[in-house]
């Protein structure tokens, strides 16, 4: 009987957290002469890319250099063939751990709680969930390493497939 709740519940929240998603509201982009519109989206090339990281490392923008650069790599891979592939599964999962860590803080271990939010924001920013970079992440945000390392652990088993 046990068995038949836990599975209804984790149907439950795994509908409700696909079904009541935020609506987002989009604003029009002012596009620049140079860039070019393709299917309503703008669409900048590897170059356009570098020179935005350049400038931002010119104005000391250390954060803004990282961003720029990995945006360029991904769309030098998608030049190159490659495609932006995103597993169903993995989504699912990871919508559910934000979905638990958001609404059961009360049921998490007393030394994860302080740090919880600190956890969604980068489950919620990450794509690739190996323990390595998950790590990375937590310790960065400011996350104590010890706690950084069992929340890796645990997202890694839910959300890695």
């Amino acid at each position: 009987m046990r068995k038949h709740l836990a599975l209804a519940g984790v149907g439950l929240i795994l509908t409700t957290s696909l079904a009541c998603q935020p609506v987002v509201a989009h604003a029009a982009p002012m596009v620049p002469p140079s860039v070019s519109v393709e299917s309503g989206m703008t669409s900048l090339s590897v170059k356009d890319r570098n020179e935005i990281a350049e400038r931002a490392s010119a104005a000391g923008d250390a954060e803004g250099v990282s961003v720029a650069r990995a945006m360029a790599a991904r769309a030098e891979r998608v030049a190159h063939g490659g495609s932006e592939h995103r597993n169903i599964w993995t989504t699912i999962a990871k919508k559910a751990v934000i979905q638990v860590l958001r609404y059961s803080v009360n049921k998490l271990p007393a030394k994860v709680r302080p740090y919880a939010n600190k956890i969604i924001g980068v489950v919620e920013d990450l794509d690739q969930f190996q323990q390595g970079a998950v790590v990375t992440a937590l310790v960065h945000v400011g996350v104590p390493t010890d706690v950084a390392i069992t929340a890796a652990q645990w997202i890694v088993v839910f959300v890695g497939l």
